[in-house]
C-alpha cells in the first residue's frame, strides 16, 4: 500500500489535517458577514424547519451540527442523507423550510438530484461547496451559497471541519436574528467559536504522539466500534468513514444508547478497540455506563473526553483529552484525534508492507 494506490492519499491528508486550525480561523473570519446575511434572509422568510442534506462526510457534518442549530437557533433541524431524499422525498421540505445542500467537491453525484428536488419543493435552498468550478450546480442553482474554500486531496479533514464551523456560526446568527438568543449570549457564543482554532491546534499537537503509539498497539485489528451520543454520533460516523478511507479498516458507528439497547457490548471481545466519544454533555451518565460495560468485557477502550472528566479516564486504556467547550461545538475538537489516528494507522500499515487488495470483476 503506497500513496499511489491508497484509497485516499495519506501525504496530502497529513498536510490538510495540520492546516485545519488555520482554515477554520480563515473561514470564520472571511464568511461571517455572509453567514449573518443568510441568517437574516432565512429569518425574514419565517423559516420554521431546517434540513441539512449531503452524502458521506457532508451528511455527517449535519449530524454533528444538529444540536447547534436546535440549541442556538431554536429551529427544528433534521439531517437527511441526500440520496435518500432524492429517491423518497420528505414532506417537510416546502416553502416554510430551508434546505442546506452540502457538497464539498460539487462533482456529479445523487446530491445533484437532491438539490433539484429541494428546489422543486419550494424550499429556500442554500448551497455549500469548496469547489466553485464553472458549472457547479451548488453555486449556480441555490438561492444562497457559501464557499469555505477548504482543500480535499486526501481524506476529508479540513473540508468537514470548516463546514461544521461555518454551520455553527450560522446557527448562532440565526438565533440572534430570530430572537432566540439575546445579543450578549450570541456574542459570547461567537467568541467561543472564534477561540476554537486555538483549541484545535492544541488538540492536534497533543494527540499526535498518542495516536502513533496507539496505531502500533492496534496492529492487526480490522474492526473498530465507535460510540457517541448527540453531536458525538456525527463524529462517530465521520470516524467510521476515516477508517475506511485511510487505513481501510471497518468502523461501526453506534449511538451510545443503541450500544446498550442492542446488547452490542456482547459482541465485543477482549482487546477489541472501542472508541467512545464522550465530551461533557447530556449523555454523560450513559457514556459512563458504556465505559463500565466495556471494562467488564475487557475491551481496549479509546476515550475522547474533555478536561472535566474524572470517571471515564481511569477506566480507559487510551485517552485523548480536549478542552471543555459547549457540547454543540465539541465536534470541532473530538474529531481531531480520529484524524491523527486514521493517518497513523494507514502509515503503520504502509510501513509494514500492506498491499491494497486487487478486486477482479
Amino acid at each position: 500500500m503506497s500513496d499511489l494506490n491508497a484509497l485516499m492519499p495519506i501525504a496530502y491528508t497529513q498536510t490538510e489535517v495540520a492546516e485545519q486550525p488555520a482554515v477554520v480561523e480563515r473561514v470564520l473570519g472571511e464568511l461571517h458577514a455572509n453567514v449573518r446575511t443568510l441568517a437574516h434572509a432565512l429569518t425574514e422568510r419565517a423559516i420554521q424547519r431546517l434540513y441539512l442534506l449531503g452524502s458521506g462526510d457532508s451528511w455527517f457534518a449535519g449530524l454533528a451540527t444538529r444540536l447547534a442549530f436546535e440549541e442556538y437557533s431554536g429551529l427544528i433541524t433534521e439531517p437527511l442523507q441526500a440520496y435518500e431524499y432524492a429517491a423518497y422525498g420528505h414532506p417537510g421540505l416546502n416553502a416554510h423550510s430551508a434546505a442546506i445542500l452540502i457538497s464539498s467537491s460539487g462533482r456529479p453525484t445523487t446530491t445533484w438530484d437532491a438539490l433539484d428536488r429541494a428546489l422543486a419543493a419550494g424550499a429556500y435552498v442554500v448551497g455549500i461547496t469548496d469547489n466553485p468550478y464553472d458549472g457547479n450546480p451548488f453555486v449556480h442553482k441555490p438561492h444562497s451559497v457559501l464557499i469555505p474554500g477548504a482543500q480535499k486531496k486526501g481524506l476529508p479533514a479540513q473540508t468537514t471541519s470548516a463546514t461544521m464551523a461555518m454551520l455553527m456560526d450560522l446557527a448562532i446568527e440565526l438565533g440572534r436574528a430570530n430572537g432566540h438568543l439575546a445579543p450578549e449570549k450570541a456574542d459570547a457564543l461567537v467568541s467561543s467559536l472564534c477561540a476554537m482554532p486555538t483549541h484545535m491546534q492544541d488538540v492536534l499537537t497533543a494527540s499526535a504522539k498518542p495516536a502513533n503509539v496507539l496505531a502500533q498497539a492496534l496492529h492487526g485489528r480490522r474492526v473498530y466500534t465507535l460510540v457517541g451520543g448527540g453531536p458525538s454520533y456525527g463524529v462517530a460516523q465521520i470516524g467510521s468513514a476515516l477508517l475506511a478511507e485511510g487505513p481501510q479498516e471497518v468502523g461501526l458507528p453506534l449511538t451510545v444508547e443503541e450500544f446498550h439497547h442492542g446488547l452490542r457490548y456482547g459482541a465485543i471481545g477482549k482487546g477489541d478497540p472501542v472508541i467512545l466519544i464522550a465530551p461533557g454533555g447530556a449523555a454523560n451518565q450513559r457514556n459512563l455506563e458504556t465505559t463500565q460495560s466495556l471494562a467488564n468485557w475487557g475491551a481496549h477502550l479509546i476515550a475522547i473526553v474533555d478536561e472535566r472528566d474524572t470517571q471515564i479516564t481511569p477506566l480507559a486504556q487510551t485517552v485523548f483529552t480536549t478542552p471543555a467547550v459547549p457540547e454543540a461545538m465539541s465536534p470541532l475538537l473530538t474529531l481531531l484525534p480520529l484524524h491523527n489516528l486514521a493517518v497513523q494507522l494507514a502509515l503503520h500499515k504502509m510501513a509494514n508492507g500492506y498491499q491494497r487488495p486487487t478486486f477482479v470483476p
